[in-house]
């Protein structure tokens, strides 16, 4: 009796069983839940591997914070590559948020007792799920590549943050346009959803709604045109203190290939640069 190869079935066959097998909870493979429910229901069950997916914000709106936050929280072990930090500096962080410690006490070692058995428990928790994290030291994807290659089972791609591509200042929005899409095409080479953090180069902070829109990432719309998802980080108290919010965060899908735009209320602990869904909190 002959076999039936899986390329003599029909594309749209595979896509109407798989569509079965997800709704009986069987095949959850194409998509990677971030960690924060309230996010994951808008964008339909989590990131999609071949996805590249744009993380913006105002200066000091926290899109670190919360993309290594995702890392932690992500069903999927992460590969976080960042340009702003050595990766003791990253785990530090990322034992702060954990354990609800504020970093620089840890950095510095002058927690209490109670903050000690914390971060004690919160490296055991995170030992078999803590995310690969490494620095770039070179410009384009010289740094990237060969970790992937050396970890071919990596289903989220993190960059924090899109100008630590650049090889060059010359032709500084060219650049990074170009580097958005090579991403976009390293994403679906790969096979892996890929979360880029990037700065609003182009935000008129003289509005009156300072929310972000597709056309403050700037890089002449390359946002717009190549990602898949866009999300943008909205901080009220950054701008008035006095608002009675502070903490408050709205975390807005401004592009979505697939759905609808929204968003999801976040709160924001400053002290411990650690983000919570407000709807479905961690425990």
């Amino acid at each position: 009796m002959s076999r039936v190869s899986s390329h003599d079935i029909s594309p749209l066959t595979r896509i109407v069983a798989r569509v079965d097998r997800v709704r009986d909870g069987k095949d959850l493979d194409d998509f990677i839940r971030s960690g924060f429910p309230s996010l994951d229901r808008i964008i339909g069950g989590g990131f999609h591997r071949g996805d590249l997916i744009v993380l913006g914000g105002d200066d000091g709106a926290g899109t670190s914070s919360l993309a290594l936050a995702i890392a932690l929280r992500c069903e999927a072990r992460a590969l976080v590559f960042t340009g702003e930090m050595r990766p003791e500096r990253a785990y530090e962080r990322a034992l702060a948020i954990g354990a609800r410690v504020s970093p620089a006490s840890l950095s510095a070692g002058t927690v209490t007792d109670e903050e000690r058995s914390r971060i004690a428990a919160t490296a055991i928790t995170l030992r078999d799920h803590v995310p690969v994290v490494e620095t770039i030291t070179r410009g384009g994807l010289a740094d990237v590549t060969p970790m992937l290659d050396s970890l071919p089972e990596t289903t989220l791609l993190i960059i924090d943050g899109l100008e630590a591509l650049l090889e060059r200042e010359a032709g500084r929005f060219d650049a990074l346009a170009f580097s958005l899409l090579s991403l976009k095409r390293l994403a679906i080479e790969r096979n892996v959803a890929l979360l880029v953090v990037t700065h609003l180069t182009a935000i008129d902070r003289t509005r009156a709604d300072r929310r972000p829109r597709l056309a403050d990432f700037g890089m002449h719309g390359a946002v717009g045109t190549h990602a898949d998802l866009v999300l943008g980080l909205y901080r009220e108290d950054l701008y008035d203190a006095d608002v009675g919010v502070a903490g408050a965060t709205e975390l807005i899908v401004l592009k979505q290939r697939r759905g609808a735009l929204g968003y999801a209320d976040l709160y924001f602990f400053g002290q411990w640069l650690r983000f919570e869904d407000v709807l479905d909190p961690e425990q």
